[in-house]
């Protein structure tokens, strides 16, 4: 069994259901609201744990109802919380999230207890990361905290995978410490700094190799129903999407960056490991919320066999 740590947020959502979005100044009437657990932290721990892996949850909630239903939920599905701590100073993180009528959202967050992670979480954790095989980070928590994970990730021999969201700018010193990068076209036209996320493949192959020369050793760029390519030093490839019908996509690049993980973790290709992710990124969005979408490994593995053979495509380099 592979093990996971994932070092990161842990919010409630707070969930309206839209026709669309609101313009600027708009009141819009919804259809519905709800409360699930979120946050991107506890979305991929959670994902870890039912794809089958050993998952440790580290970060912060308060010493309020949200944050303990947060880690009942998390402690229902497995995931070991004994490196989750508990603020008596702040509330539990929050996310405001709108859900359009065709599935996508926005996400407004308070960061709660989250903004209290730092170094000194990081310490408390390090028998935590000595056991695990690969660390996962987001960007919802203080950066300080996610370069002194990686570091020790690091140090301890653990792969390491970000997922860069929020946008935010970022230390050079932080890009050679991640073995996998996976963004969405939004977070890959902001650190590529290429401004432009309307273009095909060959910008989402050219926008990637500009992260490559940062120094991250994998780009894994998602494409929502188009699937998404993959860079390295060493091959460049597109993977395919799965046909679903999308409800919400509130926690599907969550799933999809967990199954990745889960899947080197086991031993699997990057090709079968991005193949199985994005499979579970499919299944996130046939089902309302954050925690409530994150598909089981049946379910994944299920969607594996309907679909038949399934297969990744070369890309050649353009020669620049």
């Amino acid at each position: 069994m592979s093990v996971i740590a994932i070092v990161g947020s842990l919010n409630m959502d707070l969930v309206i259901r839209a026709p669309r979005q609101p313009l600027l100044g708009e009141t819009l009437m919804g259809h519905s609201f709800g409360t699930t657990g979120g946050g991107k932290g506890s979305n991929q721990a959670l994902a870890c744990a039912r794809l089958g892996a050993e998952s440790y949850m580290v970060g912060c909630v308060g010493n309020d109802d949200f944050g303990a239903r947060l880690r009942a939920t998390l402690l229902e599905g497995k995931v070991d919380c004994s490196r989750l701590e508990v603020s008596k100073e702040s509330r539990t993180g929050v996310a405001f999230i709108t859900v359009t009528d065709d599935g996508d959202n926005t996400i407004v967050l308070a960061s709660g207890a989250n903004a209290l992670v730092d170094e000194k979480t990081i310490e408390n954790a390090l028998d935590i990361f000595k056991k695990a095989d690969s660390v996962m980070f987001q960007l919802e928590i203080p950066l300080p905290a996610v370069e002194a994970g990686l570091a020790t990730a690091r140090k301890s021999g653990c792969r390491t995978a970000l997922t860069p969201a929020p946008v935010r700018p970022l230390p050079d010193t932080i890009w050679p410490m991640v073995d996998y990068l996976v963004l969405n076209e939004t977070e890959l036209a902001y650190y590529s700094a290429s401004g432009d996320r309307t273009g095909g493949e060959d910008y989402t192959v050219e926008a990637a190799e500009r992260l490559l020369k940062l120094g991250a050793k994998c780009i894994v760029a998602t494409c929502g129903a188009k699937g998404g390519v993959v860079v390295t030093k060493e091959k460049v490839f597109s993977y395919p999407p799965f046909k679903v019908e999308a409800m919400d996509s509130t926690g599907a690049g969550d799933s999809f960056c967990a199954a990745t993980i889960v899947g080197l973790s086991e031993g699997m290709s990057l090709e079968q490991a991005v193949c199985f992710a994005s499979a579970a990124g499919a299944l996130a969005c046939t089902r309302f919320g954050a925690h409530p979408s994150i598909p089981w490994r049946h379910e994944v593995e299920a969607l594996l066999e309907r679909s038949g053979e399934t297969t990744c495509r070369k890309i050649e380099r353009t020669e620049k």
